[in-house]
């Protein structure tokens, strides 16, 4: 799990320090996915993590993960239908959002060595 830590912290570093106003990094587990959208030196970045509505009967999330994800305070984005969540973001924040998304895919059931890590600069 820590080299996991390490890749999304790296990856959370690089949305903030280079690139542009459209920085993107997503984390896949067929068919569950997180993804963190912001800029470069952008005060706010925005987790996404797909919901019961992009999911089919035999995959969907249970009460208890919806449970967890609502604790977290997630909120159903009304355009997408996905789960989402903004967040203060700094360099030093990203330890402490590293370890939110740890949660996250944990809750997912998302085994990090078996996903798939995609990041786009622009």
């Amino acid at each position: 799990m820590i080299k996991t830590m390490k890749k999304i912290s790296k990856y959370l570093n690089s949305i903030y320090n280079e690139g542009g106003d459209n920085n993107f990094f997503g984390i896949y587990n067929d068919p569950y996915y997180i993804q963190v959208n912001g800029g470069r030196k952008a005060q706010k970045v925005y987790l996404d993590a797909v919901s019961n509505a992009h999911l089919e009967e035999e995959e969907k999330l249970s009460i208890d993960q919806i449970e967890k994800l609502n604790e977290m305070e997630f909120e159903e984005e009304p355009k997408s239908k996905n789960l989402s969540k903004e967040f203060d973001f700094s360099e030093q924040k990203i330890p402490e959002l590293t370890d939110f998304i740890v949660r996250v895919l944990e809750i997912y059931g998302i085994d990090p060595y078996k996903a798939e890590f995609e990041i786009e600069l622009s």
